[in-house]
This record gives structure tokens, C-alpha cells and sequence, in this order.
């Protein structure tokens, strides 16, 4: 199922009548009916991936991060965003990553996954990426080329590990 191809209504809508409010990719993942489906494809596509650690920055990929790792029983490391406040002084929170799989919930000028990894190379300089996976193909910046792995290769150093359908 194409999540981006319902009727606005479908994801920010809930069960009981209420408007989840926010950008349309946050209002996806915040909707349970298809966020289940965003994790379990996720899931399924990274199995056979070579990883221990899931890397992502952001409030939307700490949605649906989680639970995707619990189930792959891989560990999580949450990348600050530049310049982000709060109350940690470390700039990234989890384990220490030895192969890891950049999650993102889309790629558009490739600076969330130039920031995690330029941060993950000062903070691990061992840590070898794995890949991308963008949870909202849709959304990604490569959906759109039969040679978007490739491209992305040659943008940000890593592939896409997931196809990005064309947009219906």
C-alpha cells in the first residue's frame, strides 16, 4: 500500500474521529494503523542486512526506530541535530555502533544523513555505515530513478537500501 496515495483524511484521521495534527510525513508515522505497516515493511526489508545499530535524528524516526529495532533486536543510536537544545551534553545517546543502518524518514537535500554521519565518524571513527533506509520512500529525494541506490552512493557515500517507488 502506498501511504502517500490516500486520501489525506485516511492517515490523519483517527479511529475515533479526532485529527492527528503535524507535517503530513510526522502525521503518517503518528497514526498506528500506518505506522505498524511503515515498521513491519521496514522489518522485512532490513533482515537480511549485516547491522548492529539503528541511527536516527529526529523526533519522527524516534517514533518508529524502536520498534523497528526491538523486533531485529539491534541497538539504537539517536544522533543530536546541530545546535539542538536540551538537556544532554553528548551529541549522540546509545550504543556504540560497529555496522550500522542510517533510518530516516526522508532524503531530500542529504544533509540529516551528512550530519549523522560526519558526527558518527568524530564521535566512532571505526563505525562503518552500512546504507539508508528511508521509511517514507515516497518522500525520498532518489524515488524517482531506477539507479537511486546508486545515486545515493555517489551523493552521501552509502546506498539506499530500500527501492523508492515512483510516485502514483
Amino acid at each position: 500500500m502506498n501511504v502517500l496515495s490516500t486520501k489525506i483524511d485516511d492517515f490523519r484521521k483517527t479511529k475515533d474521529g479526532k485529527y492527528i495534527q503535524g507535517a503530513s510525513h510526522t502525521s503518517i508515522i503518528l497514526n498506528h494503523k500506518f505506522r505498524n505497516m511503515i515498521v513491519m515493511e521496514a522489518v522485512r526489508k532490513l533482515r537480511p542486512y549485516a547491522f548492529d545499530t539503528i541511527v536516527g535524528c529526529g523526533t519522527s524516526g524516534l517514533i518508529v526506530i524502536p520498534q523497528i529495532a526491538e523486533i531485529l533486536d539491534k541497538h539504537i543510536l539517536v544522533v543530536r541535530k546541530p545546535k539542538e537544545k536540551c538537556y544532554s551534553e553528548f551529541s549522540t545517546e546509545g550504543v556504540s555502533p560497529s555496522r550500522y543502518i542510517i533510518l530516516d524518514d526522508l532524503i531530500c537535500s542529504g544533509n540529516t544523513v551528512k550530519h549523522i554521519k560526519r558526527v558518527i565518524k568524530n564521535e566512532y571513527p571505526i563505525a562503518k555505515c552500512v546504507g539508508i533506509y528511508c521509511y517514507l520512500p515516497q518522500e525520498c529525494a532518489y524515488r524517482d530513478n531506477p539507479d537511486g541506490s546508486a545515486l545515493c552512493q555517489r551523493d552521501l557515500g552509502v546506498p539506499l537500501l530500500n527501492t523508492c517507488p515512483e510516485r502514483t
